[in-house]
């Protein structure tokens, strides 16, 4: 478990650094919709929807331009994933092929 924990810190690290507002969100936003998720579940899975189409609107012309300014190893750097996720990431969000 250490080294796993090791792992994930390198990678946290090596990633291109976020904004502290911007790390807070994601957390905020977590126990939001585990509230929702106590009542009416379907109002928790709007929410995730909510977020889910925010991140496909917002992320489509930067994954573009990522494309553009970075080769496969340097975009996986900076995801903090491997090539092929980050490749795969970058293709959803572009929506564009990942065969191409």
């Amino acid at each position: 478990m250490r080294d796993w924990d090791a792992h994930t810190a390198e990678v946290e690290r090596s990633a291109v650094p976020l904004p502290e507002s911007i790390m807070a969100l994601p957390s905020q936003l977590e126990a939001e919709i585990e509230t929702l998720a106590k009542s009416p579940p379907l109002a928790a899975v709007r929410a995730a929807r909510r977020l889910e189409v925010v991140a496909t609107q917002t992320a489509y012309w930067p994954a573009h331009e990522a494309r553009k300014d970075a080769d496969p190893e340097q975009a996986a750097a900076a995801l903090g994933l491997d090539e092929s996720g980050a490749r795969q990431l970058l293709a959803r969000f572009a929506r564009w092929s990942t065969y191409s």
